[in-house]
């Protein structure tokens, strides 16, 4: 860093002391970027994807220029520390999302960290749980907020400039500049693009994290990652996880997706008897934001990764989301309004009809409300088994946030955004977490996916045909007409059935209930429920057990 502006400290029980400190892990990949201040993390240059290591001199007048010349020059999964007049200093996480940072303010000092257990042997200090805003995620699971489940922390927005000493937060990056404006692009055009930054991300992943293992399942995501990495001559191979009945079986998939690309695979069968109801899948988390059944999903990766030999494991986190995965009228609405009534409006009216098994007077109707009423709000909270009092309001600060943004008159925009808000919580990337990396998130493929119109990813009347059309002549069309994909439903279900005792013993009479946040009678009876129904309460209870268990190992 330049001058004594910051020093870095060999142990991060030294920081706070006088004077900006950091401490880096001795495996934390850092860049050197001049007069402008330091990055933590990984980097590539936005052209050509090569990986910035041995320094960058960022040339600004201002902190504010420096973090625009980063999220428009750059990208990766990084935490910047820039340097401002008088040697304060400003901070900014990547707009991927993949580097969160969360962030503590003492009497004296303000701490940001990757991983929220430093805190405690930063300060002295151990987190405790903050209940109501536990209750606040449980009833909106799916959503990120700046607001995490732990006192006095909170997480930087990320592609925003966090000035500590001013106590504000200046955006750099919104999602808004990059929606779609005329003219639109062709589905062909589209999905070169989108093959070409898939090779070019996915390479440049490769190269930063090592040897890949692919979670694959034979479905349009994972197969866009092994299609990509094949192009782009990276060494992968496969691992996929299937249920013991039918199911959720996806090995006949995988094995034709890896021999067409001539990789290797491997499996594993999903054991009941294996998932652990008292660990929690989100531990060292500020939230309980992970599945409690996906500890069984890491740990059996984690074991044909280390048979295949790969560093890591990539997974198709998130694509369905990022590739606008919409059951409604809003793309027949948003080019009705792009390009006025014509032939367009209504092959797309045909094309949401063949993709959604609606027929052509349910979607005229379906479209007619919409342009009535316009997009639909809010999703209600989900307040099943919750006590009675308490907010269910969603914490403030939506991380990416649509609300104030300008989506012109396609709302179906506002819904694609709304669909990748809900899947942050289920992306890995290098923070907290098990080897596992989510690379769909990207900031070039985030970006080239906002700029997308709605109803271009349901051309020819088949959910998203950008990505179906990118791996077209590269995969076997048994794989690209592939509109579903089996799942670890009977798995999970099995598991719940398998534990049920212990679930019991440890949702009555917990943390959970103690603090207010659940209604014991009503879990009493949903933990009676007859596995064979197809009723959602199973997933609802396990999800409070992974949040029992979360919080009792902050306690």
């Amino acid at each position: 860093m330049p001058g004594d502006s910051l020093r870095i400290e060999p142990d991060p029980r030294r920081l706070l002391a006088g004077g900006p400190r950091l401490w880096i892990g001795e495996d934390t990949p850092a860049v050197d970027l001049g007069q402008a201040g330091h990055a933590i993390g990984i980097l590539f240059r936005r052209d050509g994807a090569k990986r910035v290591k041995d320094g960058l001199e960022a040339v600004a007048s201002s902190a504010l220029e420096a973090a625009y010349r980063l999220v428009g020059e750059f990208w990766g999964a990084y935490l910047v520390i820039l340097r401002l007049p008088g040697d304060e200093l400003a901070l900014m996480s990547d707009p991927s999302g993949l580097f969160p940072v969360y962030y503590s303010k003492t009497p004296t000092h303000f701490v940001a960290t990757s991983d929220p257990r430093l805190f405690a042997r930063v300060t002295g200090e151990s987190s405790g749980v903050a209940w109501n805003a536990l209750r606040r995620f449980l009833a909106h699971p799916e959503l990120r907020t700046q607001e995490t489940c732990l006192s006095g922390i909170e997480e930087l927005v990320p592609g925003a400039l966090h000035f500590p000493e001013e106590n504000r937060t200046q955006p750099i990056w919104t999602p808004s500049a990059f929606f779609p404006r005329a003219p639109y692009p062709h589905l062909d055009a589209a999905a070169r693009n989108l093959r070409e930054t898939a090779i070019e991300v996915t390479s440049a992943w490769t190269d930063a994290l090592g040897s890949v293992a692919v979670a694959a399942s034979g479905g349009v995501d994972s197969s866009l990652i092994c299609a990509a990495l094949s192009e782009g001559a990276k060494d992968f191979s496969c691992a996929t996880l299937s249920t013991a009945d039918r199911s959720g079986d996806e090995r006949a998939y995988v094995a034709l997706l890896a021999n067409s690309l001539g990789a290797k695979w491997t499996g594993r069968i999903y054991d009941p008897a294996g998932f652990d109801p008292i660990s929690p899948a989100s531990q060292g988390m500020p939230r309980p934001s992970r599945r409690s059944f996906v500890a069984s999903i890491d740990a059996m990766l984690a074991d044909c990764a280390h048979e295949l030999g790969a560093d890591v494991v990539f997974d198709g986190n998130g694509g369905d989301n990022m590739f606008c995965f919409l059951h409604s009228a809003a793309p027949v609405v948003d080019r009705l309004y792009a390009e006025g009534p014509g032939r367009g409006v209504f092959e797309t009216l045909v094309a949401m009809c063949r993709a959604t098994e609606a027929d052509i007077s349910t979607m005229a109707r379906a479209s007619l409300r919409r342009l009535r009423r316009g997009a639909a709000g809010d999703r209600p909270a989900d307040t099943r088994l919750l006590a009675a009092d308490g907010s269910a309001q969603a914490g403030s600060d939506l991380i990416p946030s649509w609300r104030g943004l300008d989506f012109g008159r396609q709302s179906g925009k506002r819904d694609h955004l709304d669909l990748i808000m809900r899947t942050r919580n289920r992306i890995h990337g290098l923070g907290v977490g098990p080897r596992r990396f989510s690379p769909l998130m990207s900031q070039p493929i985030l970006e080239f996916c906002l700029g997308m119109p709605t109803w271009l990813w349901f051309e020819g009347g088949i959910n998203r045909a950008i990505v179906r059309t990118a791996l077209s002549g590269l995969l076997p069309q048994e794989l690209l007409a592939r509109t579903s994909k089996a799942g670890p439903d009977s798995f999970i279900r099995r598991a719940f059935d398998h534990h049920r005792i212990v679930l019991r013993e440890r949702l009555l009479g917990g943390l959970l209930e103690r603090n207010g946040i659940i209604d014991r009678e009503e879990v009493e009876q949903a933990l009676a429920t007859d596995i064979t129904t197809r009723d959602s309460i199973i997933y609802r209870l396990l999800d409070l057990a992974e949040a029992e268990n979360w919080a009792r190992s902050w306690t």
